[in-house]
């Protein structure tokens, strides 16, 4: 099968393209972005039909619009030529197909033409690509090998990928030391529901001696509560005792105290007079302070002025923004003077050159037009000279070409015998049907003579046994004929000549036929050879002449009228031009700049002029304002300690004036005090004071006894206690533990109840057992169903492995003898074989008779041993699946000597392959001189032979 156009009406970056492939090997070229992978989609979706709608991002569709879709034509040996048709409609696209002899077919006549194989098919033998060669160095051995085998051998990989997948599918569900996969917790879940029902079984047995416990936990409980009654009841009694006792001998002390203590003194009377002297004497040290005060104040003199101080900071921001502005626009001067010296040293001019020159829009759009039409006639002279070198080289490796070929020329002698050979083979085939003529006539003749002498013989036996005169003399003449048939070919001639003919040419004629196609192969060759030579000399004649020597005077005209150098470069012209515009417009903003800074200056003198009279003292422009601001202040200070001392004095006087009056308030009221409490000094007043609050604080804690007694009630000592005084508190001690122990039993008690009734309970009404074993039997079903999916996995995988063990014995050893050969080329001799070993692992035999694991080798033997397998089974499916192969830049990350190998192998596998390579390198573009180079951006310059 051989590719033989492209035609794409609309496919991702390509539209209305038509690509001829002309030769056995056919280069794409073109820099990265450039539509090559597009191209490769566009064969193997043509082929195989367009990605599913799911992955827009792999359909290609043409983002403005238009026809999707294209034909791919094709020629293969039983088919003939085919075009096949694809364009959009479900979601593979609509195919049709048109075969050479008028009748059209989809789907079906398409699976057919490809032999059955569908795109992972062919991707897995015939296209390749850099990224799967790069992904060896990341495989483990055992990978690399299932690749190794996947590229030597048709159908491992499926087969693979399938058992990979059902061993991952028995590892989810058993793993020997495992706890996630199924069967694993199935068996701990079977392993736990059996402990469990040998648990309700165990609890079952414990029914009968719990109600017995029951029965006399409930008894017990009733003993206990009544003793605890009378206990309680003996506590209670003893307990109330001992509160009563000592309140009734506080009642008789407290009374005793209340009897005594004055009769009149004024309530709080020491609080209140303490505050009121407390009070006097901050009043009497607060009088003697302000007095002080009064006589430290200083007298108040003559107050300054602010007003045109406050004006003038007023308008400071007017100061700073003419001051600003100043400075910017010097620093402005400056910079454009900076840069209008960096510009005019760019320019080449001095200033006054620079602004006579002729800066305008009209003249840069000319020198534009100038810039264009030169580099327009320069690009088309080079353009010209390139295509006619192209052309002379391509006519001189023709020349040559058919140089070497002359020198292979069949000799003379194998020309006259193959003219020979046209006279002799119709006599040669002649002579074999008359000689196979006369073959059969003397067989016939022989059978015959053999039948007569049988029937004579047999019957002369039946005439000797029956006597019979006629059978005998039949027989003797049967006899007798038999023997003139042996005479008679006896004599007849032999060595004729035309067996001597038979005898010198016969079973050469495959040798003949083989001289024959070899001299009509040279002579197409030949003529082959001469009709390049004749096309590339009219090409080359063909080609026009341009001269650019014009539009490069009317270029220096424009530079010379510009101002600048004749040789000024083209690529920084325009960018001169820019700088002599920015020229202009600088000197312009430069004279504008200094109007403004003498304004500026002019203002400022004006404004120091006025602080200098404000402040009444000589300031500078660098500190006008701190000085502003500092006269300021100092007035203020002034002012303000003016007004400070003048309110401090009005607040001082009246200050003292309302302490001498609170002075005199608190004399009268501690008088009063004193009077109330019928004393004359602060003594007895002190004295009166301490006596009523004993008698106060005796009378609150007898109401408060007396309460607590009529809340108890009516008491008398129990006779359990004895006479002694300790006797209560023991009491109720040893009471109190009795109680304490009685309690604890009960406790004790409630709870084994509730735990006993709980467990009766629960065995009575408890269905989990019954439950427990539904599961159980669920859990049991649930296992053996994930052991027959395991067991049957298990199967499967088995029989994967022994069809891989058999495709490995019966395809896989041809691949390899062949494989080996292209290894050997591959790797220049380094390496004399590729073997299997009984693992199952790939080997590399070196010449000098070491063996290597292929994980062992260098990233690029490792390719070039899976390039060799990759070839050597296209090379053994070349009659079965005769299909292109397609390759995408596999062999960059070769050194140059082993890409020079596999360049070589390449093109030996030409003569039955045909081959599709898409590169963005250079170099290996010119890999393949003879092959058909398509430039993908830009296919009216591909070279299409």
């Amino acid at each position: 099968m051989k590719f033989e156009k492209l035609i794409i009406y609309g496919f991702g970056r390509h539209e209305n393209r038509t690509i001829e492939l002309n030769k056995p090997m056919s280069v794409f070229y073109g820099m990265n972005e450039a539509g090559k992978t597009t191209i490769q989609q566009f064969i193997l979706q043509m082929l195989f039909g367009f990605s599913a709608r799911s992955q827009a991002h792999k359909r290609y569709e043409p983002k403005a619009g238009g026809k999707y879709g294209g034909q791919l034509q094709l020629s293969d040996r039983i088919y003939g030529r085919v075009v096949i048709e694809r364009i959009a409609g479900k979601s593979a696209g609509d195919v049709t197909l048109w075969f050479e002899d008028g009748r059209r077919g989809g789907e079906a006549e398409l699976a057919e033409l490809l032999r059955g194989y569908d795109r992972a098919s062919y991707e897995a033998i015939y296209s390749f690509s850099v990224h799967e060669l790069q992904d060896l160095d990341q495989m483990t051995e055992q990978e690399l090998t299932r690749t190794l085998l996947s590229s030597g051998t048709a159908g491992v990989d499926h087969a693979g990928k399938m058992e990979s997948q059902l061993e991952r599918e028995m590892g989810e569900l058993f793993k020997k030391a495992g706890k996630l996969p199924l069967i694993n917790r199935l068996t701990e879940e079977l392993r736990k529901l059996e402990t469990e029902l040998r648990e309700y079984k165990l609890r079952a047995d414990t029914f009968k001696p719990a109600t017995e416990r029951l029965e006399h936990i409930k008894q017990r409980l009733a003993e206990l509560g009544h003793a605890e009654s009378l206990l309680i009841q003996d506590i209670k009694e003893a307990e109330k005792w001992q509160q009563a006792a000592p309140l009734l001998a506080r009642t008789q002390q407290l009374e005793r105290l209340a009897e005594n203590g004055p009769v009149n003194f004024p309530e709080s009377g020491i609080r209140q007079y303490e505050r009121l002297l407390d009070q006097k004497n901050e009043l009497q040290a607060e009088s003697t302070f302000l007095e002080n005060e009064i006589g430290r104040l200083e007298p108040i003199g003559e107050l300054p002025e602010t007003d045109s101080l406050t004006d003038l900071l007023g308008r400071e921001a007017e100061w700073h923004q003419i001051n600003s502005s100043l400075k910017v626009k010097q620093e402005e001067r400056i910079r454009l003077q900076d840069e209008l010296d960096r510009l005019l040293k760019l320019c080449g001019m001095n200033k006054e050159q620079a602004l006579l020159s002729d800066a305008s829009l009209e003249q840069e759009e000319r020198l534009k037009t100038v810039l264009d039409a030169l580099q327009s006639a320069e690009q088309e002279q080079a353009f010209a000279q390139r295509r006619l070198a192209e052309e002379r080289q391509r006519l001189s490796e023709a020349e040559h070409a058919l140089k070497q070929y002359l020198e292979a020329e069949p000799p003379a002698e194998q020309r006259q015998r193959a003219e020979q050979w046209a006279d002799i083979e119709p006599q040669l085939a002649l002579a074999k049907a008359q000689q196979k003529r006369q073959t059969g006539k003397a067989a016939n003749n022989r059978l015959a003579q053999f039948l007569l002498g049988a029937i004579g013989i047999v019957g002369l036996i039946i005439a000797a046994v029956s006597t019979d005169a006629l059978t005998g003399l039949l027989a003797a003449m049967a006899i007798g004929a038999a023997v003139w048939l042996w005479l008679r070919d006896s004599k007849s001639p032999t060595g004729t000549a035309k067996d001597e003919l038979v005898e010198r040419y016969g079973g050469q004629e495959a040798e003949y036929e083989a001289l024959l196609m070899k001299l009509a192969e040279y002579d197409r060759g030949l003529d082959e050879r001469f009709d390049a030579i004749e096309a590339s000399k009219q090409k080359i004649a063909a080609l026009p002449q341009t001269d650019s020597s014009e539009e490069l005077q009317e270029y220096r005209r424009l530079l010379k009228s510009l101002g600048f150098p004749e040789d000024t470069s083209r690529a920084t012209v325009l960018t001169l031009f820019d700088k002599l515009r920015d020229v202009h417009a600088a000197a312009s903003r430069q004279e504008r700049i200094t109007e403004e800074i003498g304004n500026l200056e002019g203002e400022r003198e004006a404004w120091l002029k006025q602080a200098q009279e404000a402040c009444g003292k000589p300031v500078s422009a660098s500190n006008v304002i701190s000085v502003l601001r500092e006269e300021l202040e100092a007035r203020q200070r002034k002012l303000q300690d003016a007004e400070k001392t003048r309110e401090k004095n009005q607040q001082l006087a009246e200050q003292a004036r309302k302490c001498a009056e609170r002075l005199a308030t608190l004399s009268e009221a501690m008088d009063e005090l004193f009077k109330r409490a019928a004393v004359g000094d602060e003594d007895s007043f002190y004295r009166a004071a301490k006596l009523s609050e004993q008698a106060k604080s005796a009378q609150e804690q007898l109401q408060m006894v007396q309460s607590q007694l009529s809340t108890i009630g009516k008491v008398k000592k129990p006779a359990a206690l004895g006479d002694e005084e300790d006797s209560a508190e023991q009491f109720l001690e040893r009471s109190q533990q009795q109680l304490d122990e009685l309690q604890d039993e009960r406790q004790s008690l409630w709870e084994e109840q509730a735990e006993k009734l709980q467990l009766t309970r629960h065995l009575l009404s408890d269905e989990g057992h019954s439950i427990k074993l539904q599961e159980l039997e669920a859990k049991k079903a649930e296992f053996q169903e994930a052991a027959n999916e395991w067991a049957v996995n298990r199967a499967i995988v088995e029989v994967f492995k022994q069809t891989m063990d058999e495709l490995k014995e019966t395809k896989l050893p041809a691949v390899l003898k062949l494989s080996e050969s292209y290894f050997t080329q591959l790797t220049g001799g380094d390496y004399v074989a590729l073997l299997l070993s009984q693992e199952g692992n790939f080997e590399a035999l070196r010449k000098d008779g070491l063996r290597f694991r292929v994980i062992e080798l260098s990233q690029a033997t490792k390719e070039q041993a899976y390039l060799a397998l990759r070839f050597a089974l296209a090379s053994s499916l070349k009659e079965s699946h005769p299909f292109p192969i397609i390759m995408d830049d596999p062999f960059v990350h070769f050194d140059r000597r082993r890409s020079q190998q596999v360049i070589k192998l390449v093109e030996e596998l030409q003569a039955d392959h045909q081959f599709i390579y898409f590169t963005c390198h250079e170099a290996m573009r010119q890999a393949w001189p003879s092959a058909q180079q398509i430039d993908v951006a830009n296919p009216e310059r591909s070279i299409q032979a």
